[in-house]
């Protein structure tokens, strides 16, 4: 009797994460990989990333070692030109857009797959990068149906869809995906990733194995930061600050090195101005920021959350994840300040958060309006 050599699967990926990866590989060995899986976590900790690895693992040829990176199923799977491989976010414009086959001969609009093909490009370049979305992108019943329809097109090779941020799915699009999930064509695979998985259906939850990654160490995160941001990347730009305001995210990590910089030391003077009452001063400080847009305001504002955390730190004598911004406060002055007021200014910065977000006052109003309100009664 002839014993068949079982495949060996490796995933790559950081150390932090290989408890995820080992599960996976075991169940791609056994062959029991499950049809549909979701990969959640927070932002920019290597979902995609762990999410393509497995597209090549499902779909690689090679008899011995899987993924081999040079077989036509692992090509396939990292063709960015191969949009039915994946469902994104699409912004309203993109998603009205006409697909390929409808448009006329020599045009140069741009098509649906088009816009998928520069997103996609774009997550293969830095898939942990935190902002490739718009914030208003979503995933439209219509993408759904597309994905669905080209299955007829499959032929006899393993699908493997990857849906990113699955939780921008709206309601017709999430009833749409949910028929699919009841039945799974065969050699059809989804993958789902997310930040925010309880704004999913739990119907959809319920039908996939539940995969959580966890965050990166302070060493992971700069080597990948590094790896990802190629030879331009600014290798200084990743201070101690900017890794701790990641929070274990490579994405974060090479969002704030953009941004970190200006934004701690705009949220050391908010919160001693504010504690000074010089508004004047800070009102056009926050004028000259640049923070008029939501996105950007509510994530300077997750800065300023995260400097009110450490002020906390600071007070009970924990490690400080902001040590340079953290002292450049000098809360010592300010002795009324306690850790009761600390604590209602984090209350307050993310009710500000929440009214930036609902639109309905301008990000900048509500800057304006934090200031006066962040430390009332013990200024």
């Amino acid at each position: 009797m002839v014993e068949n050599k079982m495949i060996q699967y490796t995933l790559n990926g950081p150390l932090s994460q290989e408890r995820a990866r080992i599960r996976l590989m075991s169940a791609l060995r056994e062959n029991r990989f499950p049809q549909s899986i979701l990969i959640d976590g927070p932002a920019g900790i290597g979902k995609k990333a762990l999410a393509m690895e497995i597209a090549k693992a499902l779909q690689c040829s090679d008899p011995n070692v899987r993924p081999c990176g040079h077989c036509f199923g692992c090509r396939m799977a990292m063709d960015s030109g191969a949009t039915d491989s994946w469902v994104i976010p699409l912004d309203t414009k993109e998603a009205h857009a006409k697909s390929a086959d409808e448009v006329s001969a020599g045009s140069t609009a741009k098509t649906v797959e088009d816009f998928k093909k520069s997103y996609i490009e774009e997550i293969q370049k830095n898939p942990y990068r935190v902002d490739v979305f718009g914030t208003s992108a979503f995933i439209s019943v219509d993408l759904i149906r597309s994905m669905t329809g080209s299955f007829a097109m499959k032929g006899d090779r393993i699908r493997v869809v990857i849906i990113a941020e699955a939780d921008r799915m709206n309601e017709a699009a999430s009833n749409a995906f949910l028929k699919t999930l009841e039945d799974v064509p065969p050699d059809t695979y989804f993958i789902l990733t997310t930040s925010s998985r309880e704004k999913m259906l739990q119907t959809i939850r319920s039908r996939c194995l539940a995969l959580h990654l966890l965050p990166l160490t302070d060493d992971e995160v700069r080597s990948e930061a590094l790896k990802v941001g190629g030879e331009e990347f600014d290798e200084e730009s990743l201070t101690d600050d900017v890794v701790g305001l990641s929070v274990g995210s490579p994405g974060k990590a090479l969002y704030y090195a953009q941004h970190g910089a200006e934004w701690c030391k705009l949220a050391s003077d908010f919160v001693r101005k504010s504690l000074q009452q010089d508004y004047t001063d800070l009102f056009f400080m926050l004028k000259d920021s640049s923070l008029d847009e939501a996105y950007e305001a509510n994530r300077f504002l997750e800065v300023l959350s995260f400097l009110i955390a450490d002020l906390l730190r600071a007070q009970a004598g924990a490690p400080l994840r902001l040590p340079q911004t953290t002292l450049n406060v000098g809360l010592e002055n300010f002795p009324r300040v306690n850790a009761t007021a600390l604590e209602l200014a984090l209350v307050t910065v993310q009710e500000t958060m929440s009214r930036i977000e609902s639109r309905r006052v301008t990000a900048g109003m509500c800057l304006q309006n934090l200031a006066i309100k962040l430390f009332e009664g013990y200024k």
